[in-house]
């Protein structure tokens, strides 16, 4: 297949998770045979990309593109601006949603005004990108079936939908196989200029920290863009973080992050689909602990490897309990083999199919209009 793919993420670090997923998706897919002509809209994702993506739709370089492809793949949410405009050239489209965003937004946080305004602000928007874009497009692909079920309830003209999974880090299974030290920190990877991982990280500011030691405190390493520890400048409980949690930035490969630590946190207080933040320290052989929400999505082999919390109190005691409990190599052993299945091969088969269907059903379509 010739696929046109347009996405609002370029260049990318291993821990930006939407990005990751875009470009190992296309290597898969030109691994698989497929010519893949790539389109970055020069915006960051968000509204800017949107408006951007609306500006590229009326040029006559997307309509050429689009007309010498079999078929076009929107890599985001924001891409949907786009769509009339290959959908009046003809070809099939097929949009990698994802996460559900009406799960995105049911996460979000709405403890002040501010909070529930921006909210309000979030499901406005949903109606049009949701319920008059989506609708147009000839498929809709998920990283989780728990994110498709949401979206199916909510969309009335929802197009065919399918699962694609996101994969890992290769290297990290590839790795010889070592016993956490005793003496490594607990990583915290994330992306910290996006919203919902600083969300995160203050709700344990504020609500785990103070039920952990300094020496407990001291332990906690965060690697990422970004630093989220200056957030909040000028309160206690952030001027104790930010003397006790180191933050190394971003390193790479993830093997050496995980070299060294002892367990990963990953607490999640709003999101959607699979987060790889959860499963990769299982394919380097390190305990990961998250919250509730973070096993969301997660496959039935593969939840009872991850250690998770309800409360703030329960996260810190585990904490504790992860510093000072050795893994045992037995457990660690599994929890590899459960993941060893989630791979970028696998993902890339998955779209594969998601766009070889609505390929198939705009020829039958067409096939019928005669």
């Amino acid at each position: 297949m010739r696929i046109f793919a347009i996405t609002s993420y370029g260049p990318h670090t291993a821990l930006t998770g939407g990005r990751l997923r875009r470009d190992n998706l296309f290597a898969a897919l030109a691994q698989r045979g497929h010519a893949v002509d790539r389109l970055d809209i020069p915006a960051r994702p968000g509204i800017r990309s949107a408006l951007a993506g609306g500006l590229l739709a009326v040029t006559g370089q997307l309509r050429q593109r689009s007309r010498r492809a079999d078929v076009i793949l929107l890599g985001d949410v924001f891409c949907l601006p786009m769509i009339p405009a290959p959908a009046r050239v003809g070809k099939p489209v097929v949009v990698d949603l994802v996460d559900s965003p009406y799960r995105l937004v049911g996460t979000a946080p709405r403890g002040n005004l501010r909070e529930r305004a921006a909210v309000l602000g979030q499901s406005v928007q949903l109606l049009p990108v949701m319920h008059m874009l989506l609708p147009m497009a000839d498929g809709v692909t998920y990283i989780s079936a728990a994110d498709e079920v949401v979206d199916v309830a909510r969309v009335r003209r929802l197009p065919p939908t399918t699962i694609v999974p996101n994969g890992i880090d290769p290297t990290l299974s590839a790795a010889s196989l070592t016993l956490p030290p005793a003496d490594g920190y607990l990583a915290w990877l994330a992306d910290w200029t996006y919203a919902p991982n600083c969300e995160s990280f203050a709700w344990f500011v504020s609500d785990v920290a103070p039920w952990l030691s300094d020496t407990a405190l001291e332990r906690l390493r965060l690697f990422g863009a970004g630093d989220p520890r200056a957030l909040r400048p000028g309160n206690s409980k952030w001027e104790r973080i930010r003397r006790l949690v180191r933050h190394a930035g971003f390193v790479e490969p993830l093997s050496a992050v995980y070299r060294e630590a002892r367990a990963a946190l990953a607490p999640v207080i709003r999101g959607a689909g699979i987060s790889n933040k959860v499963l990769e320290p299982l394919a380097a052989g390190r305990p990961v602990l998250t919250t509730t929400i973070g096993m969301r999505g997660l496959p039935a082999t593969i939840a009872p490897h991850v250690q998770a919390a309800e409360t703030a109190e329960s996260l810190a005691a585990k904490v504790v309990s992860l510093l000072d409990t050795p893994a045992r190599p037995d457990g660690i052993e599994a929890a590899r083999a459960a993941v060893r299945s989630v791979n970028w091969e696998t993902a890339g088969a998955a779209m594969e199919a998601a766009l070889s269907a609505a390929l198939q059903l705009s020829d039958s379509r067409s096939h019928g209009d005669r």
